[in-house]
């Protein structure tokens, strides 16, 4: 189980949850069964969270998440604790559920609570208790565990935040201040706001990836800028393709040298040249004025993988084709030079292509016409939905686009969360 990456997904999932998973510490601990917080940390017992999904390990994490952002530990002093333990569990698991993680095993699953913050499923809850028993019990009694997680730390929990109140007061400027003072909001808020509010978050966050990714200020026309263009820090992903499928096999060969079938002679190995299957792909990319260094980037991160299963050639074209550079390793890309920044002309891409070649790949964001000749291609398109004349389409969607995000932002965030 990767911690990082699962704080990652969080960042990007629950936006507004951010200074939460940024501050707390992420601790393996044994001695829980599941996952606790004692309002500050997070505790997981690795045993159990590497038995589940990775969607269930978001769910797990994002529980405690949310007991710490809507202070449900500071909040439970005075009340029935086992009942506001339960509604805590299900208002979360509800909201949690909504956004589409799968519940795990053993938590308390109230599907009507999506209607309801802590304090109203609490009200519902002990309403409910004081009519079904006229038993009644401590309010101030011990913390019960009820659900999946534990809340065995919150009594303890209670009384630190109690003795630490007057230092809080004091820090309003610094940073445990601005920390505390966002978890405050987002309490007041309540859940169903800030669900409802974080959703939005995504949704803009995605459109602004998209638009990012696809068309910019300069759209598609007729001419041709010719540019030189520089994309730094590109990086690596994982790949959104499965190139091995996809590539065609071709009968092409390289030639080697062997040392299988070597021979020796006065102590000096020989090798000899073998000829070697190899597959061969060229590479096109839009650099159209559509196309943002962000874009470009992502295509390059593509096409090292590509160059895992297939020798490569890569070229550039907007209304005109600048030729095709040879590719031998990853820092070859990353050094590439890229011409462009006009206009988009398709035509001119599909009959840039090489005929002895099987392999073609176009990516582009598709914002022009399509061509009229036909080309067994393979079109990877980030954005508009086209309809090329052969060849084979592979769009870019929602949820690759969410990838692409968490790789973005892993460079956003890698550092503040290393330094914790």
């Amino acid at each position: 189980m990767n911690i990082e990456s699962i704080k990652r997904k969080l960042l990007v999932k629950y936006p507004l949850f951010g200074s939460v998973v940024a501050h707390s510490n992420f601790i393996e601990e044994s001695s829980i069964k599941t996952a606790a917080t004692d309002g500050k940390d997070i505790y997981y017992n690795l045993k159990f969270a590497e038995s589940i999904t990775e969607e269930e390990q978001i769910f797990l994490f994002a529980h405690e998440v949310c007991h710490i952002a809507f202070n449900h530990i500071p909040r439970s002093k005075g009340k029935k604790k086992k009942i506001w333990n339960k509604a805590t569990d299900a208002v979360s698991n509800a909201f949690l559920h909504q956004d589409g993680l799968p519940m795990i095993q053993g938590v308390i699953d109230i599907p009507e609570a999506i209607y309801y913050d802590s304090e109203e499923m609490y009200q519902k809850l002990l309403k409910e208790e004081r009519e079904q028993t006229e038993n009644k019990q401590d309010g101030a009694s011990k913390n019960q565990d009820v659900g999946h997680d534990s809340h065995s730390m919150w009594d303890k929990a209670i009384e630190k935040i109690h003795n630490e109140k007057s230092q809080d007061k004091q820090s309003d400027e610094n940073e445990v201040g601005k920390y505390n003072n966002e978890i405050k909001k987002i309490t007041e808020l309540g859940e169903k706001r800030v669900f409802q509010k974080n959703r939005s978050e995504r949704k803009k966050q995605l459109e602004e990836l998209r638009n990012a990714l696809a068309s910019q200020s300069h759209g598609h026309g007729n001419h041709t800028d010719g540019s030189r263009r520089y994309v730094n820090d590109v990086g690596v992903s994982k790949p959104l393709i499965d190139w091995r499928r996809v590539l065609k096999e071709t009968v092409k060969y390289d030639v080697d040298w062997s040392y299988q079938n070597d021979s020796i002679e006065d102590g000096v190995v020989t090798p000899y040249l073998e000829e070697i299957p190899c597959l061969e792909t060229e590479i096109l990319l839009d650099t159209s004025g559509s196309i943002d260094e962000k874009l470009l980037r992502n295509f390059l991160r593509e096409c090292k993988h590509i160059l895992q299963s297939s020798k490569v050639k890569v070229g550039c074209f907007d209304t005109k084709f600048y030729g095709f550079t040879e590719v031998r390793n990853v820092t070859d890309i990353d050094q590439l030079i890229f011409h462009g920044s006009g206009g988009t002309d398709f035509e001119v891409a599909v009959n840039a292509f090489s005929k002895r070649v099987e392999n073609k790949i176009i990516f582009t964001d598709g914002y022009a016409s399509m061509p009229k000749t036909s080309l067994d291609a393979i079109w990877v398109v980030f954005g508009e939905k086209i309809n090329p004349l052969g060849g084979k389409v592979i769009y870019i969607d929602e949820e690759q686009l969410e990838k692409l995000y968490y790789y973005q932002i892993n460079h956003e965030i890698s550092g503040s969360l290393s330094r914790r």
